[in-house]
């Protein structure tokens, strides 16, 4: 059932990740994120933030996590609120800014999925919970300014 509701391909996730960077934290519409082909490292400070997509009625649901690492989070955060390089990133505007970065892409994932969902508020820790591994659906991996940034996509059931 769950594969119905999401057929999110790769591509997709590369084309959202792309459209909300240049749009939200480039500027100027350059796109300046890419699929990292290369492996991705053990992150050394990890950093998740994630949104969930549910269809009550099916009793199903999507979430969408986006993993960095602390000092790519900063980045993102000074990027997308507009401060300075040298200017500290408090824990606030660290899960405000990174959080509207998961919201954003998960929204735009639940654009694709197949019936209506409701997106949950986001939510930033240092890891996302545990699912098992049958509920992996798609990732992909990034590169953005030197950093590594991991979207994927998990089924709830």
């Amino acid at each position: 059932m769950i594969a119905h509701l999401v057929a999110v391909a790769r591509e997709q996730i590369l084309t959202i990740t792309e459209d909300v960077f240049a749009a939200m934290i480039d500027g100027g519409g350059e796109v300046l994120v890419s699929e990292r082909l290369e492996p991705v490292p053990a992150p050394v400070e990890p950093l998740s933030a994630w949104v969930d997509m549910t269809v009550a009625e099916l009793g199903l649901g999507v979430r969408t996590i986006v993993r960095t690492e602390r000092p790519a989070a900063d980045e993102l955060t000074r990027a997308l609120l507009m401060m300075d390089a040298s200017e500290p990133v408090g824990q606030e505007d660290l899960a405000d800014a990174f959080g509207e970065l998961a919201n954003v892409v998960g929204g735009n994932v639940k654009s694709l999925l197949s019936a209506p969902a409701v997106l949950s508020l986001p939510t930033v820790a240092q890891s996302a919970p545990e699912l098992p591994e049958q509920q992996f659906l798609q990732d992909i991996a990034l590169d953005w300014r030197g950093h590594v940034l991991v979207v994927s996509l998990w089924s709830l059931v």
